[in-house]
């Protein structure tokens, strides 16, 4: 099922997402990513965190060994189910919810710091997506507060992975076999948005299954969020091209991590 039918049906629409997350994407270096907010939290003083998109809860279960106060949220309650069952004794408070909707999810909550990676921002398909989505940042924010999230950049989409069937993906354990093919393209209505159609197919206990998806995937040109930013009251501190530290260079990284503060 795509995912605007499944949002348009009120159904979780990452729900088969979330039962091959940690599996799929469990490897990445999420340990890199929480070194780096360490460094920027404690440059800033900020304890108590919002995790925006905390998908299974892998940065959020960090965070919280380090002493950090961690809230996290996510739309989808199939992987809220996994990030509850990893949250166990952390003192992780878990919320669901839309990321455009955070005043109202956290009517009353001020926090010092927020935090949106695993390129949870392509989901902000609009400006008026991701004017909502940073007017609701800065109402949870205490003064001088902090948002960092990462983007894709839009100068570095590769048009030689667009319009083939190519295999992204394998994973196999002793349960388990999986296979990612996709066949993406650019959306005809924003050429900065990636039509991202994953074919999955798995054989798990002996059982073979098949699954497409279509999830619509924006990437940033970086004066475009820069400008969205600063109308919407936030002021950009710093960029990078990932948890390294290193600067951001549009000319030559493919990610953007932000760095910006409120009065």
């Amino acid at each position: 099922m795509s995912s605007l039918k499944a949002r348009a049906e009120g159904l979780d629409e990452y729900s088969f997402e979330a039962r091959l997350y940690d599996k799929v994407w469990g490897r990445y270096d999420y340990d890199a990513d929480v070194k780096f907010l360490n460094r920027v939290f404690k440059k800033h003083g900020s304890r108590t965190v919002i995790d925006i998109g905390c998908g299974t809860d892998n940065h959020a279960t960090r965070l919280a060994k380090l002493g950090y106060e961690v809230t996290a949220m996510d739309i989808s309650p199939a992987m809220l189910r996994i990030a509850r069952n990893k949250a166990k004794s952390t003192g992780i408070r878990i919320r669901q919810g839309d990321l455009k909707n955070l005043a109202g999810i956290f009517p009353k909550d001020r926090f010092d710091a927020a935090f949106m990676l695993g390129h949870v921002a392509y989901h902000l398909n609009t400006d008026r997506d991701v004017r909502t989505f940073l007017k609701g940042v800065r109402k949870i924010l205490k003064q001088n507060g902090l948002l960092v999230f990462n983007a894709r950049n839009s100068t570095k989409i590769d048009e030689a992975l667009l319009n083939k069937l190519r295999l992204a993906h394998t994973e196999t354990d002793r349960e388990t076999q999986i296979v990612i093919l996709e066949h993406n393209l650019r959306d005809p209505d924003d050429r900065d948005t990636i039509v991202w159609r994953p074919i999955f197919l798995i054989k798990e206990n002996g059982r073979i299954d098949f699954q497409t998806r279509e999830h619509k995937l924006r990437w940033f040109k970086f004066k475009q969020l820069k400008r969205l930013l600063t109308e919407s009251g936030f002021r950009l501190a710093a960029a990078y091209s990932g948890p390294s530290g290193e600067t951001f260079n549009e000319g030559l990284h493919a990610d953007m991590w932000l760095v910006a503060t409120t009065p």
